[in-house]
């Protein structure tokens, strides 16, 4: 976003008539986005109770704060733009900046409203996403005074625990998938079935994405669905943040891959973050791609094992300042491989678990629109 269309905002913004009492204030008149520090992930003390954080969010454990007071974080690098609240110490790393609100502004108030922003439509960088500090503080924002911000804080709070209601509903459906998983298999790192094993290598084929040239805008306006390793959930990918079209599929490395590939984040804190894919799409070279064989290895089982296995794979990253891992490492790795009807009834549990799953997704959907409507009213001032 430019500065004229952060202008034309924000004069869209002053058209419109505030509560009395209500102010029109520039971000940076009322708050600093300070820069976090970096903090390598070797000399970080995973025994301690102070969590660190990078732009997507909490990475790890230190026992020292950078920061004393809560605070909220927002993604300066990566996942640029994102929202994060602490509500006690903590170490806000270098690709993040930190902001610890003043008197005269609650910070769930500011949480809540710098969710409202899209922040992250602030990035104007063409290859690592990155947010521009400058570019925040040019925002208007309504800043009612302190009673009416605690009296909005009370009735989002409100809202809010509904939706995590519904998150621990989609926690609990995974639970089960695990323990059904774990009952028909064992655990795969100590195999005490003794079930036949393979490596990675052998059950499958495996490759990597590719990204278009940013110098042409028109190869990011198809519909093939085009995923990087921020997108990665450990579990489906059915919509990507970007589309690319045919032709920036044949101008690059960029692939093609079929439904049941298996994409693998293999940089940093995306390590071994996995998707699905429900949809043939691409992604770019910060992925791996896991095609399984079908005789060998069924997709819905093989994103559980994965899962299963995942503390094991990350033990294998290399690196000092930035732990990865490479594909040599991933086939090399041997998995049990139960006889391929037992995967396949187990992929037939999973898929009525997730249709299950789908119909509480439309809750979910519900809950989602109408927090994000009520957000919205409240900082019109109209709650």
């Amino acid at each position: 976003m430019n500065l004229e269309k952060i202008k034309e905002m924000n004069n869209l913004h002053e058209r419109r008539a505030l509560p009395e009492g209500w102010e029109w204030k520039r971000l940076g008149d009322v708050i600093t986005f300070e820069y976090g520090k970096g903090l390598r992930e070797d000399i970080r003390d995973q025994n301690g109770n102070i969590p660190v954080y990078g732009s997507n969010g909490i990475v790890g454990l230190h026992s020292i704060p950078l920061i004393e007071k809560p605070c909220i974080i927002v993604g300066r690098k990566g996942s640029a733009g994102q929202v994060h609240i602490s509500k006690g110490p903590c170490w806000p790393i270098d690709t993040t900046y930190f902001i610890t609100p003043p008197e005269n502004i609650d910070l769930y108030f500011l949480f809540y409203l710098l969710s409202t922003l899209k922040l992250v439509n602030l990035d104007k960088s063409t290859a690592i996403p990155g947010l521009n500090r400058n570019d925040a503080y040019a925002l208007k924002i309504p800043l009612p005074p302190l009673p009416t911000q605690r009296r909005i804080v009370s009735i989002l709070e409100k809202a809010d625990e509904t939706k995590k209601l519904r998150a621990q509903a989609d926690e609990l459906t995974d639970r089960l998938l695990q323990s059904v998983f774990m009952e028909m298999f064992g655990d795969p790192v100590k195999n005490p079935r003794g079930w036949e094993t393979a490596t990675l290598g052998g059950v499958g084929e495996w490759t990597s994405g590719g990204t278009p040239s940013r110098t042409k805008p028109e190869y990011f306006q198809g519909t093939i669905p085009w995923y990087s390793a921020g997108e990665l959930n450990d579990s489906y990918l059915l919509d990507s943040k970007e589309q690319i079209t045919e032709e920036a599929l044949k101008a690059s490395s960029a692939k093609l891959f079929p439904k049941g590939t298996m994409l693998i984040g293999m940089y940093d804190s995306a390590a071994f973050k996995m998707g699905l894919l429900l949809r043939p799409a691409s992604s770019n070279q910060a992925c791996a791609a896991f095609i399984p064989k079908k005789e060998k290895l069924e997709s819905l089982f093989a994103l559980q094992l994965f899962k299963a296995m995942k503390p094991l794979f990350l033990s294998r990253r290399r690196g000092v300042r930035q732990k990865n891992l490479s594909q040599s490492i991933i086939k090399n790795f041997e998995i049990p491989l139960p006889p391929l009807p037992l995967q396949q009834e187990f992929a037939r549990i999973v898929e009525k678990v997730e249709a299950m799953r789908q119909s509480q997704n439309q809750s979910k959907q519900q809950i989602e629109d109408l927090f994000s409507a009520l957000m919205q009213k409240a900082f019109r001032g109209e709650i």
